[in-house]
């Protein structure tokens, strides 16, 4: 950006040159195009002086002077192609001052033609250039330099020193252009008028009598503005300010470029004369002031006599009524002013303005506010808007601070009111308080005071804090507090490896929580460290303590397939897959069961990638779940398999312990026990009977309530197999039990009703068991008394041998039903008997029995 200011001067002059087939000693990266934007560019302070009343060549001098404080080179050369001079001829550089250098020592040959001075700084340069005509040739240019806008007309008119009847041969940039017939000659001048101008027409022209030296040529210099008359920018789209006193628009920069004698923004301020330069800092040496010198400042200005003076030797004072660089402006003062041939009108008090036409008012700061807020450091620009009548300058305006310092200040002047901007240099918290801004003209006075804060950076506490990670993530807390001053508006996060030298990798964002840091090395640390930023220039802060965080394993890449899935139990899961084959690195399989809403419930975790399957207990009844298995390696998960939508079946689980016995020949008892999970209540039990081996369709019997658990069924066939199952209802119909078969006893057998039982035990010691005949339903134990003693082991079998259950031991072998009974002493009254099952109590045995 700063390499592109102070190219436009150059540049322009440098076109010129070009066009005219001159070499310029200006190294070809210096002509680039002109910076486009007022705020890239800048107009250096340099004049080129020639002393033009000298009367001959070895009392002639260029002096180039520069008004910047740091100057690099200061150079005076001839451009040698326009005007040829022997090539070993050289222009002698003496150095008076560190931003003067002086030539002098010139001969004929080497005066005429186009000399130049370069100046540079660190950032920028500029050149001008100055076109020489020789006194004693017979053609002289009434003015050696033009400037005019894009599309305008310009007239060179050569006033004739020494007739010759010869006709007049104009070039531009050393190429012939036309001619002029001698017989064209008005009042001993000749003229060449170029109409609608473009900046091709650019350049050096001359005029010489045909068969004459090109040393006897009458040189002109036109320069053409790239915009049409107060008109600037890329595009001509920007208003120029309306320079005055001679000062001509910048037309790719916007500034005026004031006259020799003349200052500010719009060139309204005249200097003291005899003064020169953009501050009015430089001063011309002879007690007869800046008179017999050329002044030439960067295009598109060009040359020209100083303030007060003209002719071609710049040594005739201005008429009156006429003032300014030639004398080509008028006064035409109002209300009582008076013409001064160096500045202008001079104003009666209460009147002012370039013809005195404008009264005085007395200037208001209009906009500045009452407190500002900046950031340590920091080098803001306060604007402020001033009117008043005369329209204040920037010599007419100050902003003190707090310890009494003045900041340099920039005026933009627009109708009717003056934008001030203050340059702050860098704030410290010693810069706090109460700032003035005052405004003084010949119309009055105004000030106004401003509160500035100044406001610390805030800078992280603490370093950030690594809250998750992936094999390429960090997700990361920033910070937890910080010093200095809020609100945040940003946070930066850097970040880079710490294993190799890399520059830091960042990523803004608004305040956050967490900040995902992507596109990383797996298994790798990296250093993290967090910059906050509040509102405002420099409101970025120090950066904070770093952290080290270091990535994880690679995630796999398989995605299981889950291959199915049952309950087990009614409540556990039992679900299984498979993996594709894959060659890369895991360590085994996580399983999440989530619910309806997509939150976990339950995570498995199977740590072998040769086991395929897994049991979930615990899910709950009538929920529905979904399920994803994936592969991991350390704590890197792969992609999910997709997810499987399970619903457990609603109802109760299967009755236990189903149990069906003959009562008779057409009769069958079955009992069970309820569900061990009735899930939502049991309201009923339904039994489904089916005859064995025919071809005969199940039939369904329920129970009267959910209490019951047992069901006799009759009306069946004797002598004739069935099976049974049951399952319990509540809302919806639950799971069958297990299957039961039995068959029924045939017609005439001695059936289950009254069966004849033989018990025999034996007393502790008794070597004989004692017997004893029984005759009893078959779900009816020991319905008389039996023998009191200690307990006993009763053995039961039965007269036929047929197998059946017995309602009250489920144990049974080959017609032998196993039947176990105590005896226990319970009360005074005697030992009561008591066995399983159903069971029926016996009446206490008398005492001492």
């Amino acid at each position: 950006m700063q390499a592109a200011k102070g190219h436009c001067e150059l540049a322009r002059a440098a076109a010129s040159l070009d066009a005219a087939s001159s070499v310029s000693r200006v190294p070809p990266a210096l002509l680039s195009p002109c910076c486009r934007l007022a705020q890239q560019c800048a107009i250096l302070d340099i004049t080129l002086v020639a002393n033009v009343q000298s009367p001959s060549h070895k009392g002639f001098y260029l002096s180039c002077v520069m008004g910047e404080r740091n100057v690099n080179s200061l150079q005076i050369e001839r451009d040698n192609k326009v005007v040829m001079v022997s090539s070993g001829t050289r222009v002698q550089n003496y150095r008076n001052r560190s931003s003067e250098v002086q030539a002098r020592g010139f001969s004929v040959a080497n005066l005429v033609g186009i000399l130049y001075c370069l100046g540079k700084t660190p950032t920028e340069q500029a050149q001008v250039i100055y076109v020489h005509n020789s006194h004693n040739a017979p053609l002289f240019p009434v003015r050696a330099t033009q400037s005019v806008n894009i599309g305008e007309s310009a007239t060179f008119t050569a006033k004739v020193i020494k007739r010759k009847n010869m006709d007049i041969m104009w070039k531009r940039n050393g190429s012939y252009y036309q001619t002029t017939h001698k017989g064209e000659m008005k009042d001993d001048l000749f003229s060449l008028t170029l109409w609608d101008v473009g900046m091709q027409d650019n350049g050096v022209y001359s005029a010489t009598f045909i068969g004459d030296s090109p040393l006897t040529s009458a040189f002109f210099r036109l320069i053409v503005r790239g915009c049409a008359a107060r008109k600037w920018g890329p595009a001509c789209e920007k208003d120029c300010p309306n320079c005055l006193n001679g000062g001509v628009c910048h037309d790719h920069v916007g500034e005026c470029l004031c006259p020799p004698g003349f200052m500010g923004t719009r060139c309204e301020k005249a200097c003291r004369e005899g003064r020169f330069g953009r501050n009015c800092q430089e001063q011309c040496i002879s007690n007869q002031g800046c008179r017999g010198l050329s002044f030439c400042l960067p295009d598109p200005y060009g040359c020209s006599c100083a303030s007060g003076w003209s002719g071609p030797q710049c040594t005739l004072a201005c008429p009156l009524g006429h003032y300014g660089p030639d004398c080509a402006l008028d006064c035409r003062c109002q209300n009582g002013g008076t013409c001064n041939r160096f500045s202008g009108c001079v104003c009666p008090s209460g009147w002012h303005g370039q013809y005195c036409e404008k009264t005085d008012r007395i200037p208001q700061i209009i906009n500045l506010a009452s407190e500002l807020e900046f950031n340590l450091g920091s080098q803001p620009v306060i604007s402020c808007v001033v009117t008043g009548n005369p329209l204040p300058v920037r010599d007419s305006i100050e902003l003190r601070l707090v310890d009494g310092t003045l900041l340099k200040v920039k005026a933009i002047m627009v109708t009717n009111q003056t934008t001030f901007e203050f340059v702050v240099p860098p704030l410290t918290l010693g810069d706090m308080g109460l700032w003035e801004c005052r405004v003084s003209t010949t119309g009055g006075q105004d000030s106004r005071r401003v509160k500035v804060h100044v406001r610390v950076p805030p800078k992280p506490q603490g370093a950030p804090r690594l809250l998750a990670k992936r094999s390429r993530q960090l997700v990361v807390a920033p910070m937890d507090s910080f010093s200095g001053d809020g609100p945040i508006v940003s946070m930066k996060v850097l970040y880079r490896r710490q294993d190799i030298p890399s520059p830091w990798s960042s990523i803004v964002v608004n305040h956050s929580e967490s900040i995902t840091l992507v596109n990383l090395q797996p298994v790798t640390a990296y250093l993290v460290r967090v910059q906050l930023r509040r509102p405002g220039q420099n409101g970025e802060g120090a950066t904070g303590p770093q952290a080290i965080m270091v990535t994880e394993c690679q995630e796999p890449s398989a995605q299981p397939v889950i291959e199915g899935w049952s309950v087990e139990g009614k409540n556990t899961l039992h679900v299984s897959w498979r993996v594709p084959s894959s060659h890369e690195p895991a360590h085994g399989f996580i399983v999440r069961l989530l619910d309806a809403a997509g939150a976990l419930v339950q995570e498995t975790n199977v740590s072998s990638m040769s086991v395929h399957s897994a049991r979930i207990p615990g899910l709950e009844f009538n929920q529905q779940y979904g399920l994803q298995v994936f592969v991991y390696h350390c704590t890197g998960l792969g992609p999910p398999s997709d997810l499987l939508v399970i619903m457990p079946p609603p109802g109760p689980s299967s009755p236990r312990l189903l149990r069906a016995e003959p009562v008779a020949d057409s009769m069958v008892r079955l009992s069970w026990q309820s569900p061990e999970y009735p899930n939502g209540g049991i309201s009923k039990y339904t039994v489904e009977l089916q005859q064995l081996g025919g071809s005969s369709e199940p039939q369904w019997v329920d129970t009267d309530s959910g209490a019951e658990t047992s069901k006799v069924l009759g009306g069946l066939n004797a002598s004739t197999g069935y099976q049974f199952r049951v399952r319990a209802n509540s809302h919806v119909p639950g799971e069958w039990s297990q299957l039961v078969r039995v068959e029924n006893l045939g017609d005439g057998e001695w059936g289950p009703q009254r069966h004849a039982w033989e018990l025999s035990w034996a007393r502790p010691g008794q070597a004989k068991p004692s017997q004893a005949k029984l005759c009893v339903q078959p779900w009816q134990l020991v319905p008389r008394p039996l023998p009191c003693s200690l307990p006993v082991l009763c053995r039961v079998h039965a007269r036929r041998q047929r197998s059946y259950a017995h309602p009250a031991e489920p144990g049974q072998s080959q017609g032998w039903v196993s039947l176990r009974a105590t005896c226990e002493s319970t009360s005074e009254e005697g030992e009561e008997q008591e066995a399983k099952g159903r069971g029926t109590r016996t009446r206490p045995c008398p005492r001492g029995s």
